[in-house]
């Protein structure tokens, strides 16, 4: 880098360190002082002007006439001194003036500035009200306390999400515990024992092993690999992988694509996932014979079917981590109470919606919207 680069550099980041305070001062000095002087080279250019006495002109004393031998260079010499030193008066008495001013408007600023270096994270739930005006500078305050309530707000949400965490991956380890010492009581266990056991363990390793990978994906901050996507396609691939449990409800499937080409730019696996967990949920909920719907108009994704439905307070709660509108039904199910959180946490992410409408006892329809 050459050396006058590197001192503009050092130049920039002396003036960045300097305080508001005297950055205002300084600045406004700097142009009192430019003002200043255009005045005092205007005033002496015009100087001449001024002095409208030649030398020996005649000056009536006393109804009398005398003579005076005016110094004319003198006088002008004289008053370009006291224009100056006026001007550097003005000057210095402007500058302080300024950095008094400036210091009283700032003082709030500081104030404000001393309090946020002073806050205790203990005390998050407590807003900074310093700042008494109605200024830029109560704006700045507004916009801090509002940036406190969206970390409260985080804050509890991760706090609430971390206790149902714990609280879900314990029912698997208690279950698992409970069988194991129902196994020990008895003193010759059979082969169907151990095998009924096996099918416990099994089915509670596949529910922790659900809960951990909603835990990765409600986590993960990976940017998205936006690719072509195929809603089609990949709701074909999840019907495929959900066939055997499509076949033990007896459901009907219905697909009604308008056009079965119809690409969106999203992160393939990310995508199907956030399909995934809702045909599941749909075919999970369905009523055994029932008929599941699957239609895509335009930009959206309709998952319908018929079943027990979600109450009308329950609603806005579904997409909550590890919300069950009837946790026994869930647990009988399989299902953790990430699946629909997790969706709504990838179409969010690819700047999509998710909407539902249900009616207890008759439907549940899901509408992803992906424009």
């Amino acid at each position: 880098m050459p050396q006058a680069s590197v001192r503009d550099v050092k130049d920039v980041l002396m003036w960045s360190k300097l305080s508001i305070r005297i950055k205002i001062t300084l600045l406004t000095a700097v142009v009192f002082c430019i003002i200043l002087a255009l005045n005092f080279v205007f005033t002496i250019e015009n100087a001449a002007t001024i002095f409208i006495i030649a030398d020996e002109a005649p000056v009536p004393i006393n109804e009398q006439t005398m003579s005076l031998n005016f110094d004319f260079d003198y006088a002008q010499q004289a008053f370009r001194l006291s224009t100056f030193y006026i001007m550097v008066f003005f000057s210095i008495a402007g500058t302080f003036l300024i950095w008094w001013v400036s210091g009283k408007v700032l003082k709030p600023m500081k104030k404000f500035s001393n309090k946020i270096k002073e806050f205790d994270i203990s005390k998050i739930n407590e807003d900074i009200n310093v700042v008494k005006s109605q200024d830029e500078i109560g704006d700045l305050q507004l916009a801090f306390n509002y940036m406190l309530k969206n970390i409260r707000d985080s804050y509890e949400k991760q706090r609430r999400f971390s206790q149902n965490a714990a609280h879900e991956l314990k029912t698997p380890v208690a279950a698992i515990r409970a069988n194991l010492e129902v196994l020990d009581m008895d003193e010759e266990p059979s082969v169907e024992d151990y095998k009924e056991f096996k099918k416990v363990v099994s089915r509670q390793i596949e529910a922790m092993n659900s809960i951990v990978q909603g835990l990765r994906l409600l986590s993960s901050g990976d940017s998205l690999n936006l690719t072509n996507f195929y809603p089609y396609k990949a709701v074909k691939d999840i019907l495929f992988d959900l066939d055997s449990l499509i076949k033990t409800k007896d459901l009907e499937v219905n697909i009604d694509f308008d056009n079965e080409e119809s690409v969106i730019s999203a992160d393939q696996i990310l995508m199907k996932q956030a399909i995934f967990n809702v045909i599941h949920n749909a075919i999970r909920y369905s009523k055994d014979g029932g008929l599941v719907e699957i239609v895509l108009k335009k930009d959206v994704l309709g998952i319908k079917n018929y079943g027990v439905g979600i109450a009308e307070d329950s609603i806005n709660k579904i997409f909550e981590p590890f919300y069950c509108v009837d946790k026994s039904r869930s647990k009988k199910l399989g299902g953790s109470g990430l699946g629909l959180a997790i969706t709504k946490e990838i179409l969010n992410a690819h700047g999509f919606d998710i909407s539902v409408n249900s009616k207890e006892e008759e439907f549940t329809e899901f509408r992803i919207c992906f424009n």
